[in-house]
């Protein structure tokens, strides 16, 4: 892969809005008003989620209520965005305990590709951020 110092076009400045938009609306529970985002036939790749993207929120609802009883103080951050022509890269963060970060929580990669102003193929990836874990960098 021939990786150069691409200048960031409009689109990519646009991508980038838009995942930080959608994620800012999930950080604050709006899961479903996400979806304006992406594509009605957008694939989605997360293997415990069946069905379209109109799954995704739903999954999330589900999670997050499960969640909440264990949750003290959780903060979601993303940490980096990457933008490669039109795909987006995000490494976000969900801290069980704002104030106790090493109470551990999860933190994923999400990968989505677009087509115009739409995401039309989303991916994600998760870990598990355990209280006691053998590096001692850390997750970030």
């Amino acid at each position: 892969m021939n990786v150069t110092n691409k200048p960031i076009t409009n689109a990519a400045a646009d991508y980038r809005k838009i995942v930080n938009e959608y994620f800012r609306l999930i950080g604050a529970g709006k899961f479903k008003d996400g979806l304006r985002f992406f594509a009605p036939d957008c694939k989605t790749h997360n293997p415990y989620i069946a069905g379209s993207v109109e799954t995704l929120p739903n999954a999330m609802i589900a999670a997050n209520k499960d969640m909440s009883a264990q949750l003290s103080q959780p903060e979601f951050t993303v940490r980096h965005l990457l933008v490669d022509g039109n795909i987006v890269a995000a490494h976000t963060q969900l801290l069980n305990s704002k104030s106790n970060p090493e109470k551990g929580g999860l933190r994923q990669v999400h990968l989505f590709r677009f087509e115009g102003d739409k995401i039309v193929e989303y991916w994600d990836i998760t870990q598990q951020i355990l209280s006691s874990m053998p590096n001692a960098g850390g997750a970030f």
